[in-house]
């Protein structure tokens, strides 16, 4: 039995957890129990990204803004700074695969390697945070920086340090100025993320307001946690105050809206000055030298300025998912052995799909392959969705034999597709087709993905063609969005990539590439 969380809707038992001070594996993966009649609150992770494979029972599914069933055989990814919700509608509990990684995680780190490991030489080990002035000192100048209210709490927790600069709006409605924790986010003590996790996560209020949570770690145990924020988010639509007064209404439209680079400037500051802490607990309880002290100093000013560089490419860095862990697939066949025992084939046939779509994802992001082992992938994820569809959905595939050794990028079609089923059928209920046509014209390789879906109006299709291309200045990170910059990189000036659509009637994505010639 793996390291089992408890909560008030169910639990998560974590079924491979990777050892922090020697693995080079990042991922956790863990099958979690959501019991009928309950729901997990709206939350954020910040630091990773979660797969989400539907095993039994019946719910509803939050992601952002839309709401989707969840059923056996559905699939969910959530992005890292994705909303989302689950809701058990159902009369039997849900069981889902969880798959959890870290989007970006640098183990080469001088200070994380530091926290993590458990042989530091600690003389009066630290099990809670205390404060005194050097931590009041760092946190004062941390408030400084941020500009907005933060709270340390301890293990039970208790506020044991409480900025004074909570918003008038949070003041006025909540009395958040006489106790910090009059505010409900700040009583949740509900983690929905691996023990431990290393990265913010978030929680939302009733009026669309975040408060992110950070632990703060030494020798691999939560000391304590830092929690602050009260910020709205740019993509967040402002709640319905009409039952409140004019005065909160006012209050409420004055908060700043923070976009999202804002955003992540914040959670590196949190991230900071919890490792400040943290290293601070360290140099206080280390017979270090004071030469030392003030190498890995200038080490962490160092690794600061890295942690900089690294947002400077986090839109390179989250162009593919990287699913990259061989212990995954010994859960799958577990799993599908189980289906076995039990008579549940179309289970079994499930996982053993999913199992392939996941082996095809252990590729590297600029991996080239085959147009025809791209095809196997596509069928595997077409038929996986057939499954949960059964005849409501039509596929027809027309390939070129002469086109079918032809090298192209990896994983450049499949988020086209699942463009159709999330939004292009949400509001059909039958008679789904899509049709993929590949074959070569003159010098270059010409991909047609269609659909029959509600399709999209003459202005929506020219906005989406300019926001995949960055002619928008809204900050986009989509499926399409990443294929078009992926080719953008491997084919510079040399692709088509265009989308056209018809309200009522289907969407269209046209792709045209270069033959990439054998060395």
């Amino acid at each position: 039995m793996g390291n089992i969380q408890y909560f008030d809707w169910g639990n998560i038992e974590w079924i491979y957890e990777p050892d922090g001070r020697s693995s080079s594996h990042i991922m956790h993966i863990g099958i979690s129990t959501i019991l009928p009649g309950k729901r997990q609150k709206e939350h954020i992770h910040y630091g990773d990204e979660q797969f989400l494979y539907v095993l039994s029972g019946r719910g509803e599914q939050l992601i952002g803004k839309k709401m989707s069933i969840k059923e056996p055989g559905s699939l969910f990814h959530i992005d890292a700074g994705s909303v989302h919700e689950a809701i058990n509608t159902g009369k039997e509990p849900i069981k889902e695969l969880i798959i959890s990684t870290p989007v970006y995680y640098n183990r080469n780190n001088h200070l994380n390697r530091i926290l993590e490991t458990r042989e530091t030489h600690m003389e009066s080990p630290q099990n809670t945070i205390i404060i005194n002035d050097k931590i009041q000192k760092i946190f004062d100048e941390s408030i400084k920086i941020l500009g907005i209210p933060i709270a340390i709490f301890d293990l039970l927790n208790q506020p044991v340090i409480v900025s004074d600069n909570y918003p008038e709006f949070c003041i006025k409605n909540c009395n958040v100025d006489k106790g910090v924790k009059n505010c409900n986010l700040y009583n949740i003590n509900d983690e929905y993320m691996p023990p431990h996790y290393k990265d913010p996560s978030a929680f939302v209020c009733q009026y669309g307001l975040r408060v992110f949570v950070m632990p703060i770690i030494i020798n691999g145990a939560i000391i304590g946690t830092i929690k602050g924020g009260h910020i709205r988010i740019y993509e967040k639509s402002q709640n319905d105050l009409n039952h409140k007064s004019n005065l909160y209404s006012e209050l409420y439209n004055k908060m700043q809206i923070v976009h999202q680079g804002r955003v992540m400037a914040i959670l590196q500051h949190i991230k900071t000055l919890s490792k400040n802490i943290s290293y601070y607990y360290l140099l206080e309880n280390t017979e270090l030298e004071l030469s030392k002290k003030e190498e890995i100093i200038k080490d962490i000013s160092k690794n600061e300025l890295l942690l900089e560089e690294s947002l400077r490419s986090t839109k390179e860095q989250v162009l593919s998912v990287q699913i990259n862990n061989h212990f995954l697939f010994n859960t799958l066949n577990a799993l599908a052995s189980l289906s076995i025992k039990d008579g549940s084939y179309k289970t079994y046939e499930s996982i053993i799909r999913l199992s392939n779509i996941l082996r095809y994802s252990l590729k590297s992001s600029n991996t080239i392959v085959t147009l025809n082992e791209e095809m196997k992938f596509i069928l595997d994820y077409l038929e996986l969705q057939r499954l949960r569809y059964g005849g409501r959905l039509k596929i027809n595939i027309n390939i070129s034999e002469e086109v079918r050794p032809i090298r192209v990028p990896l994983n450049f079609i499949q988020p086209i597709v699942e463009n159709s089923f999330i939004h292009g059928f949400k509001d059909k209920l039958d008679g789904l087709y899509i049709e993929i046509n590949c074959y070569k014209k003159e010098d270059k390789i010409v991909v047609q993905i269609e659909d029959n879906g509600s399709g999209l109006e003459e202005k929506e299709v020219e906005e989406l063609n300019n926001r995949i291309k960055g002619q928008s200045t809204t900050i986009d990170l989509s499926g399409l969005m990443m294929i078009y910059r992926r080719l953008e990189l491997l084919y510079p000036n040399r692709f088509k990539f265009e989308i056209s659509s018809k309200k009522g009637v289907g969407t269209k994505v046209l792709i045209v590439l270069p033959v990439i010639k054998e060395d």
